[in-house]
């Protein structure tokens, strides 16, 4: 039997499900801004995120190490998650979702990068030209 995050499921409609999820994520939170500040909105939004992990805690019922080198990767993780959420949401709060959403979507293109620096992943042609793709998509996004 497939379970959610099991490898056997397929990564495509995984991938596809967070995309259309994101996207709504996007709309919504511009919306819940005609009603609450940014601030309101990201403590109703963690602790909707908060809940969700202590589901998923109770469900896989995990072993966590904390002095595995994971765990220091995942907490700074979670930071870089957390100040990045907060930025966002403070963008949307006062620039058009339209711009702000697909701007900050090109993370993978930093992600790319840094693995590129940092863990020596090598890129193809192909992969490389869509980095600077995204990078090109930044500077157009951008111009106003």
């Amino acid at each position: 039997m497939r379970r959610f995050g099991d490898e056997k499921m397929n990564w495509l409609i995984l991938s596809l499900v967070a995309m259309v999820c994101w996207g709504f994520w996007g709309l919504l939170t511009k919306v819940a801004f005609n009603h609450l500040n940014w601030h309101q909105v990201f403590i109703i939004t963690s602790i909707v995120t908060i809940s969700a992990s202590l589901s998923l805690y109770f469900y896989f019922k995990p072993i966590i190490n904390a002095r595995s080198p994971g765990f220091s990767y995942a907490i700074f993780a979670g930071v870089m998650g957390s100040i990045a959420l907060i930025a966002f949401n403070a963008a949307l709060a006062n620039g058009k979702a339209s711009i702000i959403v697909p701007l900050t979507a090109l993370y993978p293109a930093v992600t790319a990068v840094l693995s590129y620096i940092l863990l020596n992943e090598r890129t193809t042609l192909l992969q490389s030209l869509g980095i600077i793709l995204a990078i090109i998509a930044i500077l157009l996004i951008s111009i106003e």
